[in-house]
């Protein structure tokens, strides 16, 4: 059978684990800054049509619907999913012009072209991600813009050595829900330090921790991946976090598509290291010192999936964060002493088979630039 990526968990556990109360004015004007990064303008939306790939329980769209499309599809086939973004968008834009089509994105057909897709917290994970993203892609029309989110192993690397004590802490419990309880209590001193956190943090441990698809076996969708993707039909526009200074004369452009591919592409490879660790920003360095980076931090990732399953290889892991403790500059020292933290919290585990939150004290503060929002226009 056919794996389908994020259907097949919540689906199984009827869940729909994204933001349900949210603050209207805070999320608004999220939204709203985030929509100014990525160059998409209330023009830009109002009288216009909007496609959304799976968009959970509707949040996000109570902002977009709020700047008058003409048209706003939204396409979900996880049923919670879909329940509940009906009863939210009925709730705050009874009577708009939206509609929600239950429907797997590879089966959705129509004749519509659109002004916006949006692709959001979707591609990375899926079986390929590269092919979702043309795929979601082919309904943009002629001039319209595209947006999708990616990750790279550098950028969630934090996020994924959680998942190891996450996972031991709760390997001799059976029932979801008391999983669930365990974990946001573990993880709670994490997310404290997240101060524009939007779930809460049961909806956080089980769409990070428990749905361990994600952390163990799934490809990741970086901005260089997602780059090459869409390269036959889109230039690349913007992204946030911004990282491209462009300093080039507008008249000195030649093939506008091929420039601001080499130039994004350079800036990313340039920048992704200040991607690990969100307190931090970093000079851009070069090229081969990143690929070095990328190389650990994936080797990082492989060692956490192989500790998950074998208490014995938990010492790979710890010999790999050393690794890069010391491969990370000066500048990086907070996120040295959270790797420090993270090693004795590990150490600890091995001698004494427990999990002890105060042991990974310094680590729970480390977070990185885990999701990046990329536009994309269609020429």
């Amino acid at each position: 059978m056919t794996r389908r990526p994020y259907l097949d968990f919540y689906g199984k556990h009827s869940i729909s684990p994204v933001a349900n109360d949210v603050n209207r004015v805070t999320h608004f004007a999220q939204r709203s800054a985030l929509y100014h990064r990525l160059g998409i303008l209330a023009g830009s939306i109002r009288g216009r049509k909007v496609l959304e790939f799976g968009p959970g329980n509707g949040a996000n769209a109570l902002y977009t619907i709020s700047l008058e499309p003409d048209l706003y599809v939204l396409v979900d086939a996880n049923p919670s999913g879909v329940e509940n973004c009906e009863k939210n968008l009925n709730h705050f834009h009874p009577g708009k012009n939206w509609r929600v089509v239950d429907s797997l994105i590879e089966e959705y057909k129509t004749e519509n072209k659109f002004d916006l897709v949006i692709c959001e917290g979707l591609l990375p994970n899926q079986v390929n991600p590269a092919e979702m993203a043309r795929q979601c892609a082919s309904f943009v029309d002629k001039g319209g813009l595209f947006v999708l989110t990616c990750h790279d192993v550098i950028s969630t690397v934090s996020e994924t050595l959680r998942c190891l004590p996450g996972s031991l802490s709760i390997k001799e419990i059976d029932d979801f829900d008391e999983k669930v309880v365990k974990l946001a209590r573990l993880f709670e001193p994490h997310l404290a330090h997240l101060k524009g956190m939007t779930r809460t943090n049961e909806e956080w441990v089980i769409d990070n921790i428990l749905n361990a698809e994600f952390w163990k076996n799934a490809p990741l969708f970086s901005i260089d991946e997602a780059i090459e993707a869409l390269d036959e039909d889109f230039i690349v526009n913007t992204t946030s976090p911004s990282f491209l200074q462009d300093w080039s004369w507008y008249k000195s452009v030649g093939n506008v598509k091929s420039y601001f591919k080499a130039v994004m592409k350079e800036a990313y490879w340039e920048n992704v290291h200040s991607f690990i660790d969100w307190r931090i920003v970093s000079p851009p360095g070069c090229e081969s010192d990143s690929q070095a980076l990328y190389k650990l931090c994936g080797t990082i990732r492989d060692r956490v999936r192989e500790a998950a399953e074998d208490d014995a290889a938990i010492g790979a892991l710890i010999e790999s964060c050393q690794r890069l403790f010391h491969a990370l500059p000066e500048e990086y020292a907070i996120t040295k002493v959270a790797l420090e933290s993270y090693i004795e919290g590990m150490g600890y585990y091995l001698n004494s088979g427990e999990i002890r939150s105060e042991k990974f004290l310094d680590f729970g503060a480390w977070w990185g630039r885990g999701m990046q929002y990329v536009s994309f226009i269609k020429e």
